[in-house]
């Protein structure tokens, strides 16, 4: 059944008590040897300040793979049909023919490689992969940390014909499937709260390997490590922005669609959120390099982090580059002349759709900010952007101006 792809449960292990220092005689050691001995009280109040920062206004930043769970309809072999899926009521479920489920892997551990290499993968997952490697005091300071126990006491409580109590109704801890070489790992995360950034490093097979609707996204997600899932039509997806986005922007939604970029697999997601009767993931940019300002009375809460750094929320009228308007809002303002309608009941308009994170380090000061002149805030293209010169005459590049199916 599909549900085999969850990651499986860590197993238990003891610590060996090993303070033997591998490294050679001359080289620094990063392991402070005497941490053995300490007192209980304090090995257990180092284990759980360093364990990652979860509350309502803490949430991680997952950065992930994407896995197509393949159905047989001719066996029955359905998602729907899994006897390990709770939280899924027929009586209430929309279908549609776009419909379609995935899981999503973690990165690989960085445990073989030495100490003080940068590692391109920050995910948040990561943070607490440490700690339940490192002995079974530390596994059982993380359990304790993320309420492991409260949450399996909750999930065999029965069901409540007055409240919602369900696991699968709250802000449940779930898990990764973990990189193929690292099956005993159980990756943690939060599914309604974390934000999960795909990876697309292979952009010529994107269109192959990731659904171009949003219905085709439903999110498996197991509770734990178990193989009790849930399927998620409601997350947080986000693609990491280059500035490379803004060259040669296609004048026709068309063209942008058929693009084998990250770009092009937004604008399909996007030109399909039209209808909003089918519950779809929440779609973010995150842009690690633009600066920033804060708005007036702006609360910058919650903070998404991941191995390297916070994050925040910020309107796309306050990034900054050059004395105008950051890359990442240039790049949503054509992406907007595109996709934008206000001749629907309901005003659909990109920038209000697509949420941007931005490092929080990022931020200007208020002085720079004082010599930013609201009127130049965005750029002017309409002697270089050809967009414009076929804006009022149809589609300009040649075809016919219908779009992809």
């Amino acid at each position: 059944m599909p549900a085999k792809t969850m990651a499986e449960p860590l197993p238990p292990t003891t610590p060996t008590g090993d303070t033997h220092d591998p490294s050679p005689p001359n080289e620094t050691s990063l392991t402070f040897h005497p941490f053995p001995k300490l007192p209980t009280e304090i090995r257990l109040a180092i284990w759980k300040h360093a364990c990652f920062p979860r509350s309502q206004i803490d949430h991680g930043i997952q950065y992930v793979t994407v896995n197509i769970v393949d159905e047989d309809y001719e066996e029955e072999d359905l998602v729907i049909f899994d006897a390990n899926l709770e939280g899924y009521d027929e009586e209430f479920a929309v279908e549609s023919d776009q419909d379609g489920y995935i899981t999503l892997t973690a990165p690989k551990l960085p445990f073989d490689k030495p100490a003080g290499l940068s590692h391109p993968n920050a995910s948040a997952c990561l943070w607490d992969a440490g700690l339940l490697a490192a002995c079974h005091e530390s596994r059982l300071v993380v359990a304790e940390y993320h309420n492991f126990k409260g949450w399996r006491e909750l999930r065999e409580q029965p069901m409540s014909t007055t409240q919602t109590n369900a696991w699968y109704d709250q802000a449940y801890p779930s898990t990764l499937v973990p990189h193929k070489r690292d099956k005993k790992w159980s990756p943690m995360v939060i599914p309604i709260f974390d934000v999960f950034c795909i990876d697309t490093s292979h952009i010529k097979s994107l269109p192959k390997s990731l659904p171009k609707s949003l219905y085709s996204m439903k999110l498996l997600t197991p509770f734990l490590s178990t193989r009790t899932f849930t399927i998620r039509e409601d997350w947080n997806i986000a693609l990491k922005f280059d500035s490379s986005w803004n060259a040669g922007f296609p004048y026709h939604i068309g063209r942008l669609k058929r693009e084998k970029t990250p770009r092009g697999l937004l604008a399909n997601w996007l030109d399909r959120f039209h209808d909003e009767v089918i519950p779809e993931p929440s779609l973010w940019i995150i842009d690690d390099s633009v600066g920033w300002v804060a708005s007036r009375e702006q609360k910058f809460s919650p903070v998404y982090r991941d191995c390297d750094g916070d994050y925040v929320q910020i309107n796309w009228d306050d990034t900054r580059h050059n004395g105008g308007m950051g890359d990442v809002t240039y790049f949503m303002e054509r992406l907007g002349k595109l996709l934008d309608d206000d001749d629907d009941f309901i005003t659909f308009e990109t920038k209000k759709i697509v949420k941007l994170l931005v490092r929080k380090e990022k931020q200007l000061s208020q002085e720079l900010e004082e010599d930013f002149d609201s009127s130049d805030a965005t750029r002017d293209d309409s002697e270089d952007d050809p967009w414009n010169e076929y804006h009022d005459e149809g589609d300009g590049s040649g075809m016919s101006g219908e779009e992809d199916n």
